[in-house]
């Protein structure tokens, strides 16, 4: 993790309570939880989490993975300070594609804010890896940026540097389907931040300005003006199980 994106999350942190995590969740997978196969609940990928925390009460395996030690040990935190917790939770620095996955069945998967940052032919690298652990009946939750997203121009050479790849229907139907995957939900959002969500980009703006030594306010005030902007925020939702 780059000191920008750190200092990001960082100011994420002072601004989300778990509270505020839990209770802002939209989890559609909570209609389908009486048809969870017996296995493991996982997120890859899954930085301050709020879905583990959606089955923090159950008896299930929890593991989250993730490769930025950072937002492990924040997610750590916020466990840690949970009251009379007793739960069977993994947290694993781990990278998808370098490293081994823990073996053994998984129940459920969330794929929440990372394909993205794949392309199309590691996506399916990754879809295999994953059917090592899967059984019939697991479920995979996805949620990347689709097509629409504000920062998605193919006339820009420079495009897919960040965000690898922008999805459509057809893109998740050609990774999940043609591997023996039912698709059982589709949705495609757009949506402005909160106000709470802008008050955390601009601390973050301003922690990273420090960084940089930028002091003149003028400046500041100008690079904020540029950067602070509420852009709509368009993704695409799917829940596949694996037939």
């Amino acid at each position: 993790m780059d000191t920008q994106m750190r200092l990001y999350w960082e100011a994420y942190s002072e601004n989300f309570t778990t509270d505020d995590l839990i209770r802002g969740l939209h989890n559609p997978l909570r209609d389908y939880e009486n048809e969870f196969v017996d296995g493991a609940i996982v997120d890859i990928g899954c930085g301050q989490t709020a879905f583990l925390f959606d089955y923090i009460s159950t008896n299930r395996k929890l593991i989250g993975i993730d490769n930025e030690q950072f937002q492990l040990d924040q997610l750590k935190k916020r466990l840690d300070a949970l009251p009379n917790i007793d739960t069977n939770i993994e947290l694993l620095n781990l990278t998808l594609l370098s490293d081994t996955l823990p073996s053994e069945t998984y129940s459920v998967v969330f794929l929440a804010n990372i394909l993205h940052f794949f392309n199309l032919a590691q996506c399916r690298d990754i879809i295999n890896q994953l059917k090592l652990n899967l059984v019939s009946g697991s479920f995979i939750y996805v949620w990347a940026h689709s097509d629409k997203y504000y920062m998605n121009d193919s006339s820009n050479p420079e495009n897919n540097d960040y965000f690898k790849h922008y999805f459509t229907l057809a893109d998740l139907d050609g990774l999940f389907i043609p591997s023996g995957f039912e698709r059982l939900l589709y949705s495609e959002t757009e949506r402005l931040f909160s106000k709470k969500e802008m008050q955390t980009q601009e601390k973050w703006l301003e922690k990273h300005l420090d960084h940089l030594e930028i002091f003149d306010e003028s400046e500041r005030e100008s690079i904020k003006e540029e950067h602070l902007i509420n852009n709509p925020e368009a993704d695409i939702i799917g829940i596949y199980r694996l037939l």
